[in-house]
Parts: C-alpha cells; sequence; structure tokens
C-alpha cells in the first residue's frame, strides 16, 4: 500500500512545479504571444492548446523535468512556484531522507528562494516528520538579483531591471506558503542581501543548505557566511553549477581555505549536491 505522505510529496511536488496546469500556462504564453503580435488569435488554439502547440507543450513537459524553460527562455518562468526541476527536487527530497535518517542536527537554509517553491517543499516534509524540530530560512534579497558589481560577475546581469521575472517579493513568497498551509513560525523570513544577512543568521547548526544564488558575489556572500555551520555530514546543494561564475566561487572558496573541493554528485545540468566531510 502506497504510504500517504509519499503521496502527498508527490502531490506537492507537481503543484509547484505547475505540472497539473501546465496547459494554462502555455495559454498564458500563447496569449502574450498574441498581444505582442508574434502570433496570430485562434479560439481553437486557446481551447485546445495541448494538441494545437504540441511541439511547445511537449518542451513544457520536459522543460518541467529539467527546470528549463520554453524556448530556453528566462522570460518564459514565473508561472510556477519553483523553477529547479521534477530532477532537482526529487533529489532534494532525498537529501531531506538523508540528513533525517543519518539523525545531521540542524537547520534548513535557502539561499536565493524565488517563488519559494523548495522551501515549501520543505515545510511540507517536515509537517509529515512530526518529531523533526527543524527550522526553515527563507533568505533571499527579495527584490532579485544585485546588478554584478565584482569582475566575475561582468556579462552576468540578472537583476530586475533586465529580468524581472526574477524579483519577487517577500509578501509573494508569504503567500505562497499560505496557500499550501505551510505558513509556520518554524519557517523564518530573511530579507535583504546576503553579505548583510546572512553572517547575522539565528543558526548554529546546518543540516542542509541550499544554494541558489546564481552569481559570483552571492555564491561567495553564502559560502562565507554559513559553510562552517554546516554540520559534519551535512549537506550543501547548489543550484546554478552550471554557470561558470558560480563553479568558480566554489572553487575559490575551497582554495582560500586550503581545502580539497568536495566530490559534487551531478543531478541534472546544473545542480549538484556534495556532503560536508564529518
Amino acid at each position: 500500500m502506497t504510504d500517504h505522505g509519499d503521496l502527498y510529496l508527490d502531490l506537492l511536488k507537481r503543484s509547484l512545479l505547475n505540472c497539473v496546469y501546465l496547459d494554462n500556462e502555455l495559454r498564458i504564453i500563447y496569449l502574450r504571444n498574441c498581444i505582442a503580435g508574434s502570433e496570430v488569435f485562434d479560439s481553437r488554439v486557446l481551447h485546445d492548446i495541448r494538441r494545437e502547440r504540441h511541439d511547445a507543450y511537449a518542451e513544457m513537459t520536459a522543460g518541467r523535468a529539467d527546470g528549463r524553460f520554453l524556448n530556453r527562455n528566462i522570460h518564459n518562468a514565473g508561472y510556477s512556484h519553483t523553477m529547479i526541476g521534477r530532477a532537482r527536487m526529487d533529489m532534494l527530497h532525498e537529501c531531506l531522507d538523508k540528513v533525517v535518517t543519518d539523525g545531521i542536527p540542524g537547520d534548513l537554509v535557502e539561499c536565493g528562494v524565488w517563488r519559494g517553491g523548495s522551501c515549501i517543499f520543505m515545510a511540507g516534509y517536515l509537517k509529515i516528520k512530526s518529531n523533526e524540530k527543524r527550522r526553515i530560512f527563507v533568505a533571499d534579497s527579495f527584490e532579485g538579483l544585485p546588478a554584478p558589481s565584482l569582475a566575475q560577475d561582468i556579462g552576468l546581469d540578472l537583476s530586475k531591471t533586465v529580468y524581472p521575472e526574477l524579483a519577487v517579493d517577500d509578501e509573494t513568497v508569504r503567500e505562497n506558503f499560505r496557500l499550501y498551509d505551510l505558513d509556520s513560525e518554524s519557517v523564518v523570513f530573511v530579507k535583504g542581501w546576503f553579505k548583510d544577512t546572512l553572517p547575522l543568521l539565528q543558526t548554529h547548526e546546518i543540516a542542509l543548505l541550499r544554494l541558489d544564488g546564481d552569481l559570483y558575489e552571492s555564491t561567495m556572500d553564502a559560502l562565507e557566511a554559513l559553510y562552517e555551520r554546516v554540520s559534519p555530514g551535512g549537506i550543501v546543494f547548489i543550484d546554478d553549477y552550471a554557470l561558470e561564475q558560480c563553479r568558480l566561487a566554489v572553487a575559490d572558496y575551497f582554495a582560500r581555505k586550503s581545502w580539497d573541493l568536495p566530490q559534487m554528485n551531478k543531478v541534472d545540468w546544473t545542480g549538484v549536491w556534495f556532503r560536508k566531510a564529518a
């Protein structure tokens, strides 16, 4: 018999990824294209968009598996509650299982949350693990990514003036938690730039640290402030390892500490994770 908790978490993943109503997401993109003049409105397309735009629907379905956007265009983000894809969501689930099963002490921290989907999933996971008394730190500027200021980030401008889709305010994320009935005192919002907020984070032990800051600066700020608080055997999940800026920040951090670079476990085209040595 299937465990009810497993069914709940599977449905939560599908909902966060918007897999259930993917056709409506494609309808929004279609109507937006009609308004922009790149497509001509046809009521048949709107009514039966899965068949009328079969290739686009198939691409979107595949993109929900690996966290890629339709036409590889980030401007087509913005309708689901997470953009990490099913593979990384499933791996996050496995990582949570690992720290719980192994009794790794500490809280759960995500740096860079967008619409909050990964943290919402963590909250759902803890809801069915009633004996787990951990906090979830939801850390973000809630104003999008900073404009590049370091030499390592020049050429990678993901700020809200370029990509407004990436700037989600904290009240929107809080409302998303409430939509899933997963807001609680154990969910702690941390608003501001990482360099200002993360050194002051009110936790001394971290069981799982999830980094989704894209830039060299954001990744380095998170590692400098939080890595040494990760418990032995704890897990670090890096979402943006496909980006040269992110990889360089990780390599530079460990080089500065004169520590060996951890062996990365690949999840998909961009996600990796590793365990901190005991």
